[in-house]
């Protein structure tokens, strides 16, 4: 049941346009945050020595390494990834607008076919 006499004495209330909680809700973001945790730590020696990559090479290093490899099998979405990571991801490109060309279809020769009835 909802106090019917809230001690209100001392509070000051919000500006307008003003927020009580001006840094807002923290942004986390779970999966994110252990991946990136993860792919700092140090490759287990087996793994490393497999991949013949150098001393202190951590799972980043690795996954780095095998996205390359696989993009240079051929891989389109591995490819992808490599250049997005390089680059940032492709903008949308806005040409300017210009008038549909205009064909003079006139000149190609037209052949006659038959239409055969049932």
């Amino acid at each position: 049941m909802a106090n019917r006499n809230p001690n209100t004495k001392g509070l000051i209330p919000w500006k307008s346009g003003q927020s009580g909680n001006p840094s807002g809700r923290p942004r986390t973001q779970p999966i994110s945050d252990r991946y990136a945790h993860i792919a700092e730590e140090k490759l287990p020696e087996n793994i490393r020595k497999k991949l013949k990559l150098g001393p202190g090479a951590t799972y980043g290093d690795a996954i780095a390494l095998r996205t390359f490899q696989v993009a240079l099998e051929g891989d389109i979405a591995a490819t992808r990834e490599v250049r997005e990571a390089i680059e940032g991801k492709a903008a949308i490109r806005v040409t300017e607008e210009r008038e549909a060309p205009q064909f003079d279809l006139s000149a190609i020769p037209t052949r006659h076919v038959p239409v055969r009835t049932n």
